[in-house]
């Protein structure tokens, strides 16, 4: 089985389900569930730290007995069922325990992913970069689609295209996968524990600052859509609003591996968290669409050149049997848990002023630049 073409595809189909789940799914609990904003920030908060637990601990746990291959499987199965069992519920104690299920099981894909993308990388050549873009343009794909549907139906439709989609995601599971994904875990050694992970050179640099800048996505991951409804936004027009961040983004994978070869990972981390700063200052000190529409450009930077300047960090400095739960510990501090805190945060703000949940981003990231640029003058193998 091509290593590429496989890495593409699950990229593409998983990225589509996220694509309705990551800046929708506050607006589906709200408009088809009747959650309040203030219940719904809180579930989606606890989901974000059971995410952090599932990407941390569970998953590799679980590839430390079985295959790669076996514990994506169970991930999907686990997110198909979850999805399901939305259709007939209404019961706000019901609901809360299948967003803290879905967020247990659907996020914990995209490390498990990404950890799979490291492996071939440094076992079969994959080109990292290339691959990921298909998980953008199926982002871009899924909103668009959600857009239309959504604008035409109501939000409920945003429940039947996660599962459609993950539908296709399982079917995907019984094809031939590549040889290095089948294979059992080796023994675990103590080059492979969390603590030789967490204590590797510049390890704890790297990981505190892409959390961070991830962490200050927050504020636009929950209430994105909700703050583009307030400034008045059709919802046709959301769609593409949103989609205009991952194109960016797409853009930005796919040349990646060739502008920034002569780059090290401080000065990754410099570009982003400098992107990050000015994209939330802009969107806190101008509530216009229009400058929304602007700003989603530096999601390239702000997300895109975070995480790969991670991924680089990874595949350059880890063993093989490193991998995923340093991915683990990434999609756990950087995408999970420092969310958590900073969405109940800019939940708080978003209440008392819309535009306030951006600035409380802002004010997260100047540290990251700071962190960033002692970095590249103390540390300059990386």
């Amino acid at each position: 089985m091509n290593s590429q073409k496989w890495m593409s595809q699950h990229y593409f189909i998983f990225f589509m389900a996220w694509g309705i789940f990551l800046p929708y799914w506050t607006a589906y609990l709200v408009h088809e569930k009747n959650i309040s904003i203030e219940s719904a920030s809180l579930m989606m908060s606890v989901g974000l730290v059971l995410r952090g637990i599932s990407t941390m601990f569970i998953f590799p746990l679980m590839t430390a007995k079985w295959s790669q291959k076996v514990v994506l499987t169970i991930f999907i199965i686990g997110s198909f069922i979850t999805a399901i069992l939305y259709i007939p519920t209404y019961n706000y104690s019901a609901i809360f325990i299948l967003t803290a299920l879905l967020s247990f099981f659907l996020p914990a894909i995209m490390p498990g992913l990404d950890s799979t993308a490291g492996l071939l990388v440094q076992k079969n050549g994959l080109n990292y970069g290339r691959a990921r873009s298909y998980g953008s343009l199926g982002f871009v794909v899924s909103v668009a689609i959600a857009s239309v549907i959504t604008a035409v139906t109501n939000d409920g439709a945003m429940l039947w295209m996660v599962i459609g989609y993950l539908g296709i995601l399982l079917l995907l599971s019984f094809k031939q996968t590549p040889q290095v994904l089948l294979e059992k875990p080796q023994m675990v050694s103590a080059q492979s524990s969390f603590k030789s992970i967490l204590t590797a050179k510049n390890f704890m640099w790297v990981l505190v600052i892409v959390t961070l800048i991830q962490g200050s996505h927050a504020a636009y991951y929950n209430y994105g859509y909700l703050y583009l409804e307030h400034l008045a936004v059709p919802k046709y027009l959301i769609g593409i609003i949103i989609n205009i961040g991952v194109v960016f983004e797409i853009l930005l994978f796919a040349v990646a591996d060739r502008i920034f070869a002569q780059w090290n990972v401080a000065k990754l981390l410099i570009l982003a968290s400098s992107g990050a700063i000015l994209r939330w200052f802009i969107v806190f000190a101008i509530p216009n669409p229009w400058v929304f529409a602007l700003s989603q450009a530096l999601h390239a930077l702000s997300f895109a050149t975070a995480h790969y300047a991670f991924m680089i960090f990874l595949t350059s400095t880890m063993k093989a049997t490193q991998i995923t739960k340093a991915q683990g510990i990434y999609s756990a501090f950087a995408l999970s848990w420092g969310t958590a805190v900073l969405t109940i945060v800019s939940g708080y703000l978003y209440n008392w002023a819309p535009n306030y949940a951006f600035l409380a981003m802002v004010l997260c990231t100047i540290p990251a630049l700071i962190a960033s640029i002692y970095l590249k003058k103390t540390m300059k193998t990386i």
